[in-house]
């Protein structure tokens, strides 16, 4: 059972629907619009349980996740989130991230966001975002500075749609979203080599990210760091369980990476995905 799925929820008014097609647009993918269209004729225009299948590919490796909506209503929102909880429920075990919109124009609809704590403890996704919708009138200074400390708190990375990067390099909205999602450590993970072949990291996932997507203003990796990962990676590699251990030292650093800073893991995954690229020649 692949960890691949990103959840993706909201009070009903279709905002996850349209967050999950400005993705697509940002990404330059298209859309499965009558993929889509033909599910909510099925559930009579509900988004619930509507599957969009998206798939992350460049030049060193694809991966297939699925982006799974729901939008629930408030009032049932406790006993929805509960069974999201129970024990019979395989639904904890595939998310490795999960995505709450809210609407800026109505800031307390940020709090719903709260009463998810045990779904996120119980499922531990890799990935966790609040995104606030563009809104008429921006939230006031109490409010925005709640949602951040919430969000700092909880390990939650708050994206504020309306926010204008005052630096060309940096990402806002959903060009942060997509890098966050495009560099996760997603299940499935395949591995291109220089001659086409795809190498499958199944359960112990890749640290790496496409050179080409990296912030240009990331501190780079020394050659000599890059080196080191790649010994630390493939030293044992000749031997019968050589991929076996580099596959242990990449579940080992997946782990570590979960208490480092984004900026942290990003240059982790740097020398993991440098380190790739010398050990086959990419």
């Amino acid at each position: 059972m692949l960890k691949n799925k990103i959840f993706t929820t909201s009070q009903p008014n279709k905002s996850t629907l349209q967050f999950v097609k400005d993705l697509f647009e940002s990404s330059n993918r298209e859309f499965p619009q009558t993929l889509i269209d033909d599910r909510l004729k099925e559930t009579n225009d509900d988004v619930v349980g509507v599957c969009i299948p998206y798939v992350i590919e460049n030049k060193y490796y694809r991966a297939n996740v699925d982006f799974w909506l729901d939008e629930i209503d408030p009032a049932k929102a406790k006993e929805t989130i509960k069974a999201y909880c129970e024990h019979d429920s395989d639904v904890s075990k595939v998310v490795d991230a999960f995505i709450f919109i809210f609407d800026k124009d109505k800031p307390e609809t940020f709090d719903a966001v709260k009463l998810w704590t045990p779904f996120i403890e119980q499922a531990e996704p890799n990935v966790c975002i609040v995104v606030g919708t563009p809104s008429k009138t921006p939230l006031g200074g109490d409010e925005e500075s709640a949602i951040y400390d919430w969000c700092a708190s909880n390990s939650f990375m708050y994206v504020d749609m309306d926010e204008i990067s005052e630096t060309p390099m940096d990402k806002v909205g959903m060009e942060l979203v997509l890098d966050t999602i495009e560099t996760n450590l997603w299940d499935g993970l395949v591995k291109k080599t220089k001659d086409g072949k795809e190498m499958l990291i199944d359960e112990n996932r890749d640290l790496g990210v496409d050179k080409d997507i990296l912030d240009d203003s990331l501190d780079m990796p020394t050659q000599a760091e890059i080196d080191s990962m790649r010994n630390e990676l493939f030293g044992d590699i000749d031997e019968e369980d050589g991929l076996d251990k580099a596959f242990e030292a990449i579940q080992t650093m997946r782990e570590h990476g979960k208490n480092l800073s984004m900026e942290e893991r990003h240059r982790m995954a740097a020398k993991v995905a440098l380190s790739f690229a010398a050990q086959f020649d990419l």
